[in-house]
């Protein structure tokens, strides 16, 4: 019988890297959220972290990188926010009204990372290279975010990755339009757009 193999005891200095790495991550969070991604330099962040602008390019080679790591850390961190909506009770208008509900609360709590994140996508956009990663991390969202969707169906046989899409292309626009008028209802907006994109359920039509 093997030995169950036993995972190595963390070194002082991979703790000490792990350490720097997640304040570095959380510095920049706190800075993109507040000044944007543009505005945002590498020296202001790795002052906010308590470190030096060398140590932070010894876990990051640039902001572009940077920004990358903590968006994708960020991505996977969204399905454990969507597991309060439960598809398979409701119907397609009360999964809509549950992700517009989503969306509100999360816009009144992160509206100047949601900024942030826009911004670098039109950044990336512009580099082939940058807009392969950005997507590779866009895409799991996607689907992840159809996947939710469709379970109100239990009879969908769609792919779940268009749904996703247009899906976030409605939050990503509503994202925008909530920046530009702190008044708009966003949890209608989105309900009322999410009613028109789900198919029909069960019984529905």
């Amino acid at each position: 019988m093997n030995a169950p193999s036993r995972q190595a005891p963390e070194s002082s200095r991979e703790r000490r890297r792990r350490e720097t790495r997640s304040a570095l991550l959380q510095a920049a969070y706190e800075k993109f959220r507040d000044v944007g991604y543009g505005s945002a330099s590498l020296e202001a962040i790795a002052a906010e972290a308590g470190f030096t602008k060398g140590a932070l390019y010894g876990n990051f080679s640039s902001k572009e990188e940077l920004f990358l790591a903590l968006a994708e850390e960020r991505a996977e961190s969204l399905p454990s926010e969507w597991r309060h909506i439960d598809p398979e009770s409701l119907g397609r208008e009360e999964v809509g009204r549950a992700v517009g509900s989503w969306l509100a609360d999360a816009i009144r709590r992160r509206r100047g990372w949601f900024l942030a994140s826009a911004e670098f996508s039109i950044v990336a956009a512009r580099n082939p290279e940058l807009a392969a990663r950005r997507l590779a991390a866009l895409r799991r969202t996607h689907r992840e975010l159809g996947e939710v969707l469709l379970r109100y169906d239990r009879s969908a046989t769609a792919d779940p990755l268009p749904l996703g899409v247009l899906a976030m292309a409605l939050i990503d626009g509503v994202i925008i339009n909530a920046a530009l008028d702190p008044d708009l209802d966003v949890a209608s907006v989105v309900a009322t757009g999410l009613q028109r994109l789900l198919p029909d359920g069960p019984g529905e039509s």
